[in-house]
């Protein structure tokens, strides 16, 4: 019997979050987003079952059966899964184990990453061919399927690669700049921290969008000024000057907290203060912020301070987690 083992890791946005969603960068024209893949992961292990869908989590928190992919959908704990399995075409029974190491609400596209993982652990099951369809607009499909929402795209290119990206948007197509990370360079300089409060991307982002196009001047001027400090952090990135990628880092954030009331909060407003009291260069909120992690850049000299300062925060934690070029990665087990 066929078992498919898939893992994807998750992403941390540095710069140009929010602006990947459609049509946010066709109204910002010169858009960039840059992120890099760490080493938290999203996995799946499909095989064959003998009479009905089931999805089950792997510590036996969850489990979810069904003849079809239409009843998972209806279930929201495991519509995502019925999303692809309806969009591979699949119909014969599977057995579905799911797992990940992203917190939930972390802001850190997990549940981008298990899409990515349900994708390369049921595409071997699908009937259907897909030669020649773009894996980040299949993936974004699914997902957007199940949110109700519009999806962006940043999240499924370090899921799918790995490595640091810098996604360019250009009028009718979008192109991605990807290269292999150093670990060991990065770790000298980034810091990622748990504010230990959920969020959900999805909703701030609407929020975020809708006010852009009703015509919002205040949302419309923080969007362009996180257009401007992407554009920064990508000509930093590939100058690899940690000092300047650490000030448009701190650009960003100052921007994108303009974007909506619920961006910003005291967790993580405490977290960023008291890492630049410590030294850091600049923090901002993963994601659309409201909660889920923060990262943190600093001169390698202040970086043990920093992580220090923020341990003895009251509440949250300092996560390590490095920067990897791996993503997707599939086995087959007969």
């Amino acid at each position: 019997m066929l078992t498919v083992h898939a893992s994807a890791p998750a992403r941390v946005d540095l710069a140009g979050g929010t602006l990947d969603l459609w049509p946010l960068h066709v109204l910002h024209p010169g858009t960039v987003t840059v992120n890099f893949a760490v080493g938290l992961y999203a996995s799946c292990r499909a095989r064959p079952s003998a009479d009905t869908f089931r999805v089950f989590s792997a510590d036996g928190a969850f489990e979810r059966r069904s003849p079809n992919a239409a009843g998972l959908l209806a279930d929201p704990r495991a519509a995502l899964v019925g999303s692809i399995l309806d969009a591979l075409e699949i119909r014969d029974p599977v057995e579905i184990e799911l797992s990940t190491e992203v917190p939930f609400g972390s802001g850190l596209g997990g549940s981008s990453a298990l899409t990515v993982a349900l994708l390369g652990a049921l595409e071997p099951f699908s009937p259907r061919d897909l030669t020649g369809v773009d894996r980040v607009d299949f993936v974004r499909d699914v997902e957007t399927r199940v949110l109700g929402k519009p999806a962006g795209v940043q999240d499924y290119y370090p899921a799918l690669s790995g490595g640091i990206h810098t996604i360019v948007f250009e009028a009718g197509a979008t192109r991605a700049r990807r290269r292999d990370v150093d670990p060991s360079a990065w770790e000298r300089h980034v810091t990622l921290f748990d504010t230990g409060a959920a969020h959900s991307s999805g909703m701030n982002n609407w929020e975020i969008l809708r006010e852009r196009l009703e015509g919002n001047d205040r949302v419309a001027a923080g969007l362009e000024g996180v257009r401007r400090a992407a554009v920064a952090m990508a000509a930093a990135l590939a100058d690899d000057d940690f000092a300047a990628m650490g000030a448009a880092l701190a650009e960003e954030w100052e921007s994108r907290r303009r974007l909506a009331p619920v961006v910003a909060t005291p967790r993580i407003d405490r977290a960023i203060a008291a890492a630049r009291t410590a030294g850091a260069w600049g923090g901002k909120a993963c994601g659309a912020g409201g909660g889920g992690f923060v990262v943190v850049l600093s001169p390698a000299p202040s970086t043990q301070a920093v992580r220090a300062a923020l341990a003895g925060l009251e509440e949250g934690r300092v996560v390590s987690a490095p920067l990897v070029s791996r993503g997707l990665r599939v086995a087959k087990e007969p």
